[in-house]
């Protein structure tokens, strides 16, 4: 027998029978999306757990057996982000289109010619969806957490008083601080401390009533620092909060930054797609002014898990960040082919090899247009405004954050009960409704209490959705009081 004969491939042997396997998986969620407002949630069970837990086979199962425990052991137990009832997290609900553009995609493996050309394309796009300077560059990431990592990345190396690149955070004298107020996302706090700055370098500055930064407490901390010998160095704003949607007031923190020198950094994750809308679009003025911009399109804008978006003015301090020290040879050949060695997306992030997030970006942007998107982000928030007037006109469900997008957080409320029993009949609510959906809601803490949380991002969302809500909280409330 020749050596020739024992090669192997992962291509399958019967092209038909791949074909046929192939049509039936795209049948079967083109199915699960068009019936997903009908798809139960099941909490995972030991018969899924047993199915799943099992030695690696030697000679593999085969891609139908596979598919098989896929379809009846995962599928079930999966939180459903693209169930039209899903406010619990600011988490997108894909589409269609969009899971046919990742299947593609993974199809050609990354290996087109135009991918620095694509990827510029598609951030123009963003650039002007988003009003941002036109001059400016950006990478796409994996989304928001590597998107601010990427900005807070350019910001520590433009601003450090020592080359980064070779003496790193060893050779600062001044010990280098930055700010966000106490609303900011977690993500941030991993950023500092992956970038060796410490997370007792970032100053958590309080809110005011409408969840912003307080600037005279910015101001207070930004120049007590100074008077200390340490380095202040940016300032994080907020265009859109996790926890409330809150925008600071970026116009503000701008001119502070200016007048201070400070690099200026925005966690617009869901946030920046509000200048779509056109009743609150306003909300996020001043974010062109911003040096850098960290977005995600698999939130507000439904694109399929996961891509995010860096925005940086200053292309050279994007490019010197992650590139200069490190031409390998291997990489230049690669860089030639780009044509555009300072846009290359792999000179402007963590990762060399990524998937194309910019095809991705441009297929369904492309396909849907800017008004299709404009129009979902303005239906979600006059969705979510529908849902605030639905709690007003309950005598037992209270408001607990002034609603700024399309956020609104609330709690059930009773006049026999002191504020532990509320928190408690909240805590109880909420598990009764994922008990019905997964992540139906959510909870967080807003002024130190306990509230329920809803966050409209879903495009599938119909405002009969949040009548029946309404009706189920307070049927779950009456039934629970009794057992107070």
């Amino acid at each position: 027998m020749s050596k020739f004969s024992k090669e192997k491939t992962l291509d399958p042997e019967n092209w038909a029978e791949m074909r046929a396997l192939s049509h039936r998986i795209i049948d079967d969620q083109i199915d699960y999306l068009e019936n997903i407002r009908n798809q139960p949630f099941i909490p995972i069970t030991e018969e899924a757990k047993k199915a799943l837990q099992t030695p690696l086979s030697k000679k593999g199962d085969g891609e139908e057996e596979v598919y098989n425990i896929f379809k009846e052991h995962i599928v079930p137990h999966s939180f459903m982000f693209t169930r039209p009832d899903l406010w619990g997290n600011v988490a997108g609900t894909g589409s269609p289109y969009g899971m046919l553009t990742d299947m593609v995609i993974s199809g050609i493996n990354s290996g087109t010619m135009f991918h620095t050309f694509i990827d510029k394309q598609s951030i123009d796009w963003i650039k002007e969806m988003l009003e941002y300077p036109k001059e400016a560059g950006g990478v796409f990431v994996s989304g928001g957490s590597e998107a601010n990592f990427t900005g807070l990345a350019v910001a520590r190396n433009t601003k450090a008083e020592v080359n980064m690149k070779t003496e790193g955070m060893q050779g600062v004298d001044r010990k280098m601080v930055l700010y966000c107020s106490e609303e900011t996302h977690h993500c941030l706090e991993r950023s500092v401390e992956l970038l060796g700055l410490g997370n007792d370098a970032l100053r958590w500055i309080k809110t005011d009533e409408y969840c912003r930064i307080v600037l005279k407490s910015l101001k207070d901390s930004i120049m007590q620092d100074t008077k200390q010998g340490y380095h202040p160095f940016c300032i994080i704003g907020n265009a859109g909060t996790v926890n409330t949607g809150a925008f600071d007031d970026l116009n503000a923190l701008a001119d502070l930054c200016e007048r201070e020198n400070l690099w200026f950094h925005i966690d617009a994750a869901f946030g920046a797609w509000v200048k779509l809308s056109d009743s609150h679009r306003y909300l996020a003025d001043g974010l062109e002014r911003a040096d850098s911009v960290a977005v995600d399109l698999h939130k507000w804008i439904s694109m399929p898990f996961g891509i995010g978006c860096t925005l940086v003015k200053d292309q050279m301090a994007h490019f010197s960040t992650f590139v200069y020290g490190h031409d390998a040879e291997y990489l230049k050949a690669t860089d030639e082919v780009a044509g555009e060695v300072l846009e290359a997306p792999w000179n402007l992030a963590l990762g060399l090899s990524r998937p194309h997030y910019g095809l991705k970006a441009y297929m369904l942007l492309r396909a849907f247009g800017r008004d299709k998107y404009s129009d979902l982000v303005q239906q979600n928030i006059d969705q979510i405004h529908y849902l605030a007037e639905l709690i007003r006109k309950e005598p037992n469900i209270e408001m607990m954050a002034p609603l700024v997008s399309n956020v609104v957080c609330f709690r059930y409320v009773h006049s026999g009960l002191n504020e532990s029993d509320i928190e408690e009949l909240n805590r109880m609510i909420l598990n009764e409704l994922w008990k019905i959906n997964g992540l139906m809601i959510s909870s967080t803490t807003v002024n130190g209490n306990y509230v329920l949380r809803a966050c409209n991002v879903n495009h599938r969302t119909k405002y009969s959705d949040f009548d029946a809500l309404i009706d189920r909280i307070k049927n779950i409330a009456e039934t629970l009081i009794q057992q107070f």
